[in-house]
């Protein structure tokens, strides 16, 4: 098992998810008025959105105290998109060295010369903060602000995670989240800004009730979401259990306090290991659908999995040989059961179809019987 955490400690590192540096402020005021991944159910409970239809808020947004306040690229890289983008208004999108997606959106003006195919320095100026939709039509009742949305050129190293609009209520079970984004055209799979941060951000939405459970800055909010990232450990990966994050992590913090790696911690002596399993709930929650699903996904949509299956254990394959195994034997019984059902519908279906045969043969017979006796008495 320890392999397979192994393997959840090295996604960041293989998936280079927090690039070669960390990004800088991108406007000046340095001040969060709107929560990644909180919920918004529509119209005036939208906080000012441009999008009126109750959905998961994939970004940060940074305050600009109601005004056109200058935008700075956070890290240096090449603009992929610098104009309308539909509801996100004027938008620039720039690709990091890593490969990684940065948005800037709802812009009151892009900066003088900047075009797709352009690069960009970090601190350079891309435009002004406002509140633009459609093309470049303002929205009255949108304060003027910055929408900052990142993602992220691999599956794995997504960690978008979302809370309900009543996260102030508690209990708070961050495990229990669902992952609320897919991967979008241009920009990849959006992600919690934060952690790609060089700062954290005091966020300041209105709602003081939620502070203790959902933390008053980005990166205490990001270490509640998802738990403590250790030097070289990884932020819970949407493939992998919380409990194996954590445990993960953990590994990775006596690594360290060793003076070692988990590489070199770690062997295949240890007599554990697992690459990652099923999502939250495990196979037996599933239906025989949803665990064919699982399976494709991890099998064959992972981009990291032939990596993944060079990092473990001879133990962790065979694990997860016998896992396929079993998998495999449960829809297979599956199947059959499926088939017995679809039988007896068809053996059903058949004797009702043969129902009007039937009653013409039982006629037949009663008249070649009458017939007989009649013969018979002459």
């Amino acid at each position: 098992m320890k392999n397979a955490l192994l393997l959840a400690a090295l996604a960041t590192v293989a998936g280079a998810a927090m690039a070669d540096t960390c990004m800088v402020s991108p406007t000046a005021k340095e001040t969060v008025s709107g929560r990644f991944g909180k919920f918004r159910n529509g119209g005036a409970a939208n906080h000012g959105s441009s999008n009126q239809q109750p959905h998961m808020h994939d970004g940060l947004d940074f305050s600009t105290s109601n005004a056109n306040q200058p935008v700075f690229a956070s890290d240096a890289g090449t603009i992929t998109l610098a104009g309308a983008h539909g509801s996100a208004g004027n938008t620039i999108m720039i690709k990091r060295t890593n490969g990684d997606i940065v948005a800037y959106y709802h812009l009151s003006g892009i900066a003088t010369g900047l075009a797709a195919g352009m690069t960009v320095k970090a601190g350079q100026q891309l435009g002004l903060s406002g509140n633009t939709n459609r093309g470049s039509e303002s929205v009255g009742k949108m304060l003027k602000h910055l929408h900052f949305v990142y993602g992220t050129a691999q599956k794995d190293d997504a960690r978008a995670k979302a809370f309900p609009e009543n996260a102030g209520r508690g209990p708070f079970n961050p495990g229990q989240l669902p992952s609320a984004f897919n991967q979008q055209q241009g920009i990849g799979w959006k992600t919690d800004p934060s952690p790609y941060f060089c700062k954290t951000y005091a966020i300041q939405d209105g709602n003081p009730a939620q502070y203790p459970v959902l933390g008053k800055d980005t990166k205490e909010q990001y270490a509640i979401l998802f738990g403590s990232v250790p030097a070289g450990g990884t932020p819970p990966n949407v493939k992998f259990e919380s409990s194996q994050v954590a445990a993960a992590n953990s590994d990775v913090a006596i690594a360290n306090a060793a003076g070692t790696t988990v590489v070199a911690m770690l062997k295949d002596s240890d007599g554990y290991g697992a690459l990652p399993t099923a999502p939250i709930g495990g196979y037996d929650t599933m239906s025989t659908s949803e665990m064919m699903l699982t399976e494709a996904t991890r099998r064959f949509s992972d981009a990291n999995w032939n990596t993944n299956i060079t990092k473990v254990s001879s133990r962790a394959l065979w694990v997860d040989y016998n896992r396929a195994i079993g998998v495999g034997n449960y829809l297979a019984e599956a199947t059959y059961r499926k088939k017995e059902k679809v039988e007896a519908l068809l053996a059903a279906y058949t004797a009702q179809k043969m129902k009007g045969i039937r009653l013409k043969t039982d006629a037949a017979r009663e008249r070649a019987l009458r017939n007989d006796v009649a013969r018979s008495i002459n």
